[in-house]
């Protein structure tokens, strides 16, 4: 039997981030919010389902004069909390700079640092 809690609709941001828990693994998870971010890393904070695909599309385009040179957007601004659990190294250098990163966290809960 499927567990009905998983695939319910979330109507806080507390019932998103456990649901988004069920696609990531925790330690996967925990790499994503222990991240220390470069002074220059860019953060795109949405809530899902408002465009943060569109918003990854605008940052990367901007920063490579709009080059469409991926299969994938999460291949190029990598999901941070999801990234380890799809074989990115977000410590890696990434097509552009700025490097950017997804993250439908609280911006409480962005990774901070810049140092």
């Amino acid at each position: 039997m499927l567990n009905e809690e998983k695939f319910k609709r979330p109507t806080t941001i507390q019932e998103m981030h456990e649901r988004l828990k069920y696609f990531a693994t925790p330690e996967g998870w925990q790499r994503g919010l222990d991240y220390k971010p470069d002074p220059t890393d860019v953060f795109i904070v949405t809530p899902p389902k408002c465009g943060t695909t569109w918003m990854q599309q605008i940052v990367h385009g901007l920063r490579t004069r709009g080059s469409m040179d991926f299969d994938e957007i999460t291949r190029v601004v990598p999901w941070i909390n999801m990234a380890f659990d799809m074989g990115i190294d977000i410590h890696a250098p990434q097509v552009a700079q700025p490097r950017a990163f997804k993250t439908h966290s609280t911006l409480r809960d962005v990774p901070q640092g810049g140092k």
